[in-house]
């Protein structure tokens, strides 16, 4: 039995196949540090300088809208709270006031040095709207709510061009609020004969509309209401194929040589 206590001591004594943490001089290995030290990074200076320039623009935007009239640059920045030290601001604010682009909501008179609000359309007043209705080429109507971007008192003022027969516009039934207006030629407007108004009036059309239907048909009228009757398509004939005629004949200058098989064509 002794020497299976010896086998087993043996076995008990054999080296793990994992590497142990200490090397061969005894020492022991450190573990890497899995947590590594906080970093800190160098941040660049007015973090959201951008994002602050373009709300004071929206900001600025909406002054000029309430307020329709021509404004100093200096009247702008001190509505935006802008120091005078802020130089950076300032000149940022003052070239996005003045870009070229079409989509800029801000106006600019190079001889005076004004700004003022830029609407849709550039009508702020009746005349305004007489004169861009008169050189427009086509007859479209104009939306009420574009026109009160730039013309705060536009349902008033188009209610008196309205009554003098100058414009023509269109209503909401449910408030009667102007929705679209045109332009009206009052020289056009004239008044109806009373008589002729009376004679008018004094048709009565019937209540059920197939009695209408049936007088119309019963002078010869066709109306409106009257289904459509679909054409019958008549089918497509197909074109017959003409007869194949023969190719043409070559070797011509041999003919007196060669035998003639013409008249053994089908």
């Amino acid at each position: 039995m002794s020497f299976l206590k010896a086998n087993a001591a043996a076995r008990m004594s054999a080296p793990s196949p994992t590497p142990s943490n200490s090397s061969s001089g005894g020492a022991k290995r450190k573990r890497p540090d899995e947590t590594p030290a906080n970093i800190v990074y160098s941040q660049p200076q007015e973090t959201g300088t951008g994002s602050h320039i373009y709300t004071q623009l929206t900001y600025a935007i909406e002054f000029l809208r309430t307020n329709q009239r021509w404004h100093t640059f200096k009247e702008i920045v001190d509505y935006l709270n802008v120091q005078e030290h802020d130089h950076h601001s300032r000149a940022h604010l003052q070239n996005l006031f003045r870009s070229p682009n079409p989509s800029n909501r801000i106006e600019y008179n190079e001889k005076t040095g004004l700004y003022r609000y830029r609407p849709k359309y550039d009508i702020r007043s009746a005349a305004d709207l007489k004169g861009y209705l008169q050189n427009q080429k086509s007859a479209q109507g104009l939306p009420i709510k574009d026109l009160k971007d730039g013309w705060p008192a536009v349902n008033e003022e188009i209610k008196e061009l309205e009554n003098a027969k100058e414009v023509l516009v269109k209503r909401n039934q449910k408030d009667s609020q102007a929705r679209t207006v045109w332009i009206n030629d009052p020289s056009l407007m004239h008044q109806m004969d009373p008589d002729f108004a009376n004679e008018w009036h004094k048709i009565q059309l019937p209540a059920n509309p197939d009695d209408l239907r049936n007088k119309l048909v019963a002078v010869g009228l066709k109306p409106s209401s009257a289904k459509r009757e679909a054409m019958a398509s008549k089918p497509k004939e197909k074109k017959r194929k003409a007869p194949r005629r023969g190719g043409k004949q070559t070797n011509t200058h041999m003919a007196n040589i060669l035998k003639d098989f013409s008249h053994m064509r089908k």
